[in-house]
């Protein structure tokens, strides 16, 4: 595989889990599982795993246990077809530019500052907001 993997939004790892999300959640699993078969890569961000902790742990109608999020989150983080990516202090200030700039909520720019220092151009997501940053490519899994 060459090139820079494409970026899985919160929402895809929240579907995935999710056994409230009806087809989503297929088609979430179906995505990330193309990773698992090494059939591509992909990137989350630290900002990512966070995100999905929390929703899942708090917001869902079935919370997944502690245990299940830890064992998830280790598996992302050390398998060999995950990127993790970080961030530091100049990102969070060139996401207050993309926020300027796209309109974006705070922690959507941040995702896209990050993304964008890793060189990062396509993001899977069903979230629209994204296309307003003309080098971003959207893709949205359920269309």
């Amino acid at each position: 595989m060459t090139g820079n993997p494409a970026l899985i939004d919160t929402n895809l790892l929240v579907y995935a889990f999710d056994a409230d999300s009806g087809d989503k959640q297929q088609a979430a699993q179906e995505l990330l599982s193309r990773c698992w078969r090494h059939e591509m890569q992909f990137a989350v961000s630290t900002q990512n795993l966070a995100e999905f902790s929390a929703i899942v742990r708090e917001k869902v109608s079935h919370p997944a246990s502690g245990d299940e999020v830890r064992a998830f989150l280790y598996v992302i983080t050390e398998f060999r077809d995950w990127t993790i990516l970080t961030y530091g202090a100049e990102t969070v200030i060139r996401a207050h530019e993309i926020r300027d700039n796209y309109s974006l909520h705070f922690w959507d720019a941040l995702l896209v500052a990050t993304m964008e220092e890793n060189s990062i151009r396509t993001i899977y997501t069903e979230d629209k907001h994204f296309a307003r940053v003309p080098w971003l490519k959207r893709i949205n899994p359920f269309e």
